[in-house]
């Protein structure tokens, strides 16, 4: 006997059979309302703003920031607006090019930056070198794959080729427009996606059913919960619950009406279980959903919970499809246990749920299963050996990340494309930036010199065509700062002295005469020099004599005063003394004079510092004879003549006499200590006359010779030139060249046209274009922008600029976010996902055994079934698998693989609760059918997902649906009974071993039907 149903759902199903039209209505009532009152999904979508890269990945930030620095401040992704004139573009076509900036730059809704091609050089530096096209980035302010910036990138478009003139191709690319241009072709695709999956499922329900009226009930009973599921995603998208995507409505579609139909199989299966033992419609209806309802619970929680499990991813293409899946299931797993018991009950005693007559003797599914259970081993090896085989070709998978090659070819972006490589370098349009940030300006010449060794270091990455910076906004280092290019300008420089030192023999001559001349002043200089520190001498002598006189003097005047007996004659002694000690230091004084003239009025004294300071001493001793010493003599002379004569006030004389002869002292003494000063600064010239008198004979003697070899002079000069010529080409290479930009080239125009490209205003952040030799979009690319990165920090190593910061953006730097970012969400996804969805198993199975096996079983379900999509798109195709895939397809084919098990692991629990193999064997062929047809339509729906035109889809859509065969043919047939069958009770462990149970006849006594 079967175990008795949960009460509330054995409750619910009653109520639902009674209440059959109420419950009718009111999901009629309920889809329509969401449909009618809420926007569609496809508005909701167009309004959401979710990037592709979360906001906190570092090329989303450099993005953020280049904007700030060099753009408008408002833009968050960039086109690429491509004219083209096959011949040459017209006067009339740059015309309209230009007014282009104009018309875009009105609309600050949708354009949030203009490159102005109306300035000569932007336009020059973006025209094509065979003139044909011409190209400007306009900046917008949705995010990349955002659907915002999908409606901004449409009318970005439609402005470009309004009143555009005839014969001119203007095409809207680059990375933002390619996004754009895969999720309008995913979005385009729904509906093909849809009618495609209606068309299958349609096609298998009637090859099952063999009844047109069962095919269309349940059409229409899941196209109401595929209504209602997106009326009602679509409410939660737009109060901001969860974020919705284009891929969501994709996604959806294909999961819900797979989904939805296999849940009505499930029960309707159970009612034709019993309706072929007679009992009533309506009693089998209400039976059927109390019974099969905790196993469509039960499966439709697995896919819930697992994709719910996506909220905890960062990538938006997770985020904004797992919820609504949930979501979606949810309201279809409500359809299912409501509305479909309902029209069972409804439709069932008209006739239109009748099963077909069952067949007589052992069916298929019962010899299959009876081979599995008996032949235990044999049949999980060949279920395992194929599937292990497979599984190990999953290591191998090389992830895509090229957007531009999963959409077709002849979408506008890949079109501008191909038009680009016509005309442009590679990758032209689709650089790697690298932004340097520091904390000062560096406009200056050591941190562009320091810019330059990191560009240069760059360019010599493998994988890199071309590097632009601000060292080189052409690709290549400045001409005129580069040593290679100096070098040259001095040797040619050289070359022209070497010409013009072979014409000058004769003024060689004359310098030889010259120096000779210098020669012979400077031996007299010299011998001057010796007697000025022997007159210097007996100067200091006569000085401390006279100073000691004047003492004496004063002293004298002072007894004077005291005894004027003999005063008349002394004074008269004294006067006639001073008069002579005036007379002779004015002559040396005079003498003096002469003397620091001559040495002021000498350049060689000039440029010799002790000469210098010799001077300084002599005009030190100049001044106080001049200015102290002789007036003090002076007035000394004159009051002791007025003192001899008579003729004057004694007093009065004494006075002045003994001032004079005060100030004379003074001045003798500080003349005697510069005197001093003076002959030590004498001694010193003296040597360094010697010293000149040496030198100017060896230049006397060395410009005698270089007057007879200017020859050799010439010849040298050439073969220096000839050097540094030959240096300058050997060095004309970013790797051999230096660089040395001078301050004063910083004010040219050309530098200052390059730093509004490639310096922020205030200098502190500085911008490299990296351009490769590549596809920017495979994983090379991705691979090599963070290989450029390290080599520029390395680069700016031991400099100013070792602390800036490095950030990188760029198709190339996105995917590497991206594939940096997905492995971390793949890894948290699969971790939760199995938690989730063991715990359910859990407790749903009530057996640890169990849970684990079946948990198992899914994912190597899963892994053979990526392992073939590698086989089949990587191995055959040549077609990586879009990074997207694994991920999407390891929620759906557990989830849904998880709920194939249970349904068979729970009517195994039924029949064989002792584990006994009969048990199991009966357990396999009574669902073998059910399963296999749920198994196959749900492949079927994910298949449809191959209808669609972009890559990603058709590869999710291939690996998904395969993996449902292999679940439903090779796992659910072949290797669970079998190895159930090994286990035996141990499968239920640690749940306690219930009595087999007895077969009785399900009561199939007639009941009065009711509507």
């Amino acid at each position: 006997m079967d175990h008795e149903p949960n009460r509330l759902l054995r409750g619910l199903a009653s109520l639902v059979v009674r209440r059959a039209v109420w419950v009718l209505a009111a999901w009629l009532v309920v889809a329509g309302a969401v449909n009618l009152a809420v926007p569609q999904l496809e508005e909701v979508v167009a309004r959401d703003s979710t990037p592709v890269v979360p906001l906190d990945a570092d090329s989303s930030r450099a993005v953020s920031l280049m904007d700030r620095e060099f753009g408008s401040g408002r833009s968050h992704s960039f086109l690429v607006v491509l004219a083209e004139r096959e011949g040459g573009l017209t006067r009339a076509d740059v015309r309209y090019v230009e007014g282009l900036v104009p018309r875009l730059s009105a609309d600050t809704e949708n354009v949030s930056f203009v490159q102005d091609v109306r300035d000569d050089q932007v336009r020059e530096a973006l025209t094509s070198d065979d003139g044909e096209a011409v190209y400007l980035q306009v900046g917008i302010p949705g995010f990349t794959g955002a659907p915002s910036a999908i409606q901004q990138v449409e009318h970005v478009r439609e402005v470009v080729r309004d009143g555009a003139p005839d014969g001119l191709d203007l095409l809207v690319t680059g990375p933002s427009a390619t996004v754009s241009d895969m999720a309008v072709e995913a979005e385009s695709s729904i509906l093909v996606i849809t009618l495609v999956t209606i068309g299958l499922i349609f096609a298998l329900l009637l090859l099952i059913y063999r009844r047109l009226s069962v095919a269309l009930i349940i059409l229409g009973t899941v196209g109401l919960s595929l209504g209602v599921a997106r009326g009602l995603t679509a409410w939660l998208g737009l109060h901001g619950v969860f974020d919705v995507s284009t891929f969501t409505g994709s996604f959806l579609t294909a999961i819900v009406l797979g989904a939805g139909t296999d849940y009505a199989i499930f029960l309707v299966s159970r009612y034709h279980e019993q309706r072929r033992l007679g009992v009533p419609a309506r009693t089998a209806a209400s039976y059927a959903a109390g019974r099969v309802s905790a196993v469509i619970i039960g499966s439709a929680l697995t896919v819930v919970l697992a994709n719910a499990c996506m909220l905890v991813a960062e990538l938006g293409v997770y985020t904004t499809t797992g919820p609504a899946i949930a979501v979606s299931v949810t309201a279809t797993l409500l359809v299912s246990i409501t509305l479909l018991p309902a029209m069972l009950a409804l439709l069932g005693p008209r006739g239109l749920f009748e099963p077909r007559p069952a067949s007589t003797g052992a069916g298929g599914w019962a010899r299959l299963a009876a081979l599995a259970v008996h032949r235990r081993v044999p049949m999980a090896l060949a279920a395992l050996v194929p599937l292990v085989a497979l599984a190990a070709l999953m290591p191998t998978m090389e992830p895509s990340y090229d957007t531009r090659g999963i959409q077709p070819e002849d979408t506008e972006s890949n079109r501008g494309y191909d038009t680009l490589a016509r005309h442009y370098p590679v990758n032209e349009v689709l650089p790697e930036y690298v932004l340097v940030s520091s904390d000062h300006d560096m406009r200056n010449a050591r941190d562009l010199a320091t810019l330059e060794q990191a560009a240069s270091a760059a360019a010599r990455t493998p994988g890199v065509a071309l590097v632009r910076s601000v060292t080189r906004p052409d690709g290549e280092a400045i001409d005129q700062a580069r040593v290679s290019y100096q070098a040259g300008v001095i040797g040619r420089r050289l070359r022209r002295a070497g010409d013009e030192v072979a014409s000058g023999t004769e003024g060689a001559r004359t310098l030889a005469d010259g120096s000779a001349q210098v020669d012979e002043g400077a031996e007299e200089l010299a011998a001057g020099a010796d007697q000025a520190v022997e007159g210097a001498g007996m100067l200091v002598t006569a000085l401390e004599e006279l100073r000691s006189g004047l003492t004496r003097l004063e002293s004298g005047a002072d007894e004077a005063v005291a005894g004027t007996g003999e005063l008349r004659a002394g004074a008269r002694m004294l006067a006639v003394g001073l008069d002579a000690a005036y007379s002779q230091t004015r002559t040396a004084v005079d003498g003096l004079g002469m003397a620091l003239d001559a040495l002021e009025s000498s350049l060689p004294c000039t440029l010799d510092p002790i000469c210098r300071q010799a001077r300084d001493g002599v005009r030190e001793v100049y001044e106080g004879e001049r200015d102290q010493l002789l007036p003090g003599l002076r007035d000394a002379a004159a009051a002791a003549r007025q003192v001899a004569e008579g003729s004057g006030d004694l007093q009065t004389g004494l006075r002045q006499l003994d001032d004079g002869l005060e100030q004379a002292r003074a001045g003798v003494e500080e003349i005697t200590a510069g005197q001093r000063q003076f002959r030590q600064r004498l001694d010193e010239l003296a040597d360094g006359t010697e010293q000149l008198a040496e030198g100017t004979g060896r230049v006397a003697a060395g410009t005698s010779e270089v007057a007879g070899s200017v020859g050799d002079l010439e010849g040298g000069l050439g073969e220096a030139a000839d050097y540094l010529t030959s240096t300058a080409e050997r060095a004309d290479t970013s790797a051999m060249g230096g660089f040395y930009l001078p301050p004063s080239a910083l004010a040219d125009d050309r530098f200052a046209a390059a730093s509004r490209l490639f310096i922020s205003p205030d200098g502190r952040t500085a911008r490299i274009a990296v351009l490769g030799t590549d596809d920017a979009f495979s994983s090379a690319a991705a691979e090599r922008s963070t290989q450029v990165r390290q080599v520029i920090e390395n680069s700016l190593r031991d400099s100013r600029l070792q602390d800036a910061d490095v950030v990188t953006t760029g198709m190339a730097s996105a995917n590497a976010d991206l594939a940096a970012i997905e492995a971390r969400d793949f890894r948290l996804i699969v971790a939760v996902a199995l938690l989730t969805v063991f715990v359910i198993l859990l407790v749903l199975l009530r057996s640890v055994v169990a849970a684990v096996f079946l948990l198992a079983t899914v994912v190597l379900s899963y892994a053979s079934a990526v392992g073939l999509g590698v086989l089949v798109f990587q191995w055959i195709l040549d077609e990586p698998l879009e990074w997207s895939v694994p991920s999407l397809a390891f929620i759906l084919l557990v989830a849904v693989g998880a709920d194939y098990n249970l349904l068979l692991t729970k009517r195994m629990q039924e029949e064989a609760p002792d584990g006994s193999r009969a048990g199991i064997a009966r357990a396999a062929a009574a669902t073998g059918g059910v399963i296999t047809a749920a198994g196959v339509i749900f492949a079927a729906s994910m298949f449809a997902l191959m209808a669609g035109s972009v890559d990603s889809l058709v590869q999710t859509g291939f690996v998904i649906g395969a993996g449902l065969l292999i679940d439903t043919f090779v796992v659910r047939t072949m290797l669970v009974p079998a190895v159930a069958a090994m286990l035996g009770p141990r499968l239920w462990w640690p749940r306690r071993r219930a009595p087999r149970p007895t077969v009785a006849p399900v009561d199939a006594a007639p009941q009065t039907s009711s509507r």
